[in-house]
């Protein structure tokens, strides 16, 4: 469903009254710079300690800005949205958010690439996930091992086109919810 995006932002706006602060301008240059280099550092380093304060920082950002919108869709990453047990879950889920903020912010002339923007969110998240895995070899999820080998093979973008072909493009009035939606 088109959920997956809602309900994740919805519980960490829940955890987070300060993330439906008040309403603010366009995001400046320099914010995001800072969100491309915190998604970059988070696909490195996810465990790090500083990861709870990073994540909340590009989740407010995500949420405030009014002048880019992130939109998700369900497809491959729902195992993630599905899983409240597992211990990585939430924030694998998240780094595709962030991907895709970052993408449009590094390509903003394929901002409306929809499978560009959305293949971008799960690079992101396999980045993370691989480096998850290095501290972690037991945090396997099948499904996203099989991203990983579409990934490498560079059927990425065609498997996402495939399974997410449902999804609401932007030009159709559609896209998905964001998490802005979640407020």
């Amino acid at each position: 469903m088109h959920r997956t995006i809602i309900i994740f932002a919805a519980l960490l706006v829940l955890c987070s009254p300060t993330i439906a602060s008040a309403e603010r301008g366009p995001s400046t240059a320099a914010e995001r710079k800072r969100a491309v280099e915190i998604t970059r550092r988070l696909e490195k380093e996810p465990l790090a300690r500083s990861g709870a304060e990073a994540r909340e920082w590009l989740l407010r950002f995500v949420v405030e800005a009014p002048d880019f919108n992130v939109r998700g869709c369900s497809g491959p990453l729902d195992v993630l949205a599905k899983n409240e047990d597992g211990p990585y879950a939430r924030l694998l889920y998240m780094q595709s958010i962030f991907g895709m903020a970052a993408f449009m912010f590094e390509h903003p002339k394929k901002a409306e690439d929809w499978a560009a923007v959305q293949t971008a969110g799960i690079e992101s998240t396999l980045k993370a996930y691989e480096s998850v895995l290095r501290a972690d070899s037991e945090a396997r999820w099948k499904e996203l091992d099989r991203l990983v080998a579409a990934r490498n093979a560079g059927r990425l973008r065609k498997l996402v086109e495939k399974e997410m072909a449902g999804c609401p493009k932007e030009e159709e009035g559609g896209g998905g919810p964001s998490p802005r939606d979640a407020i």
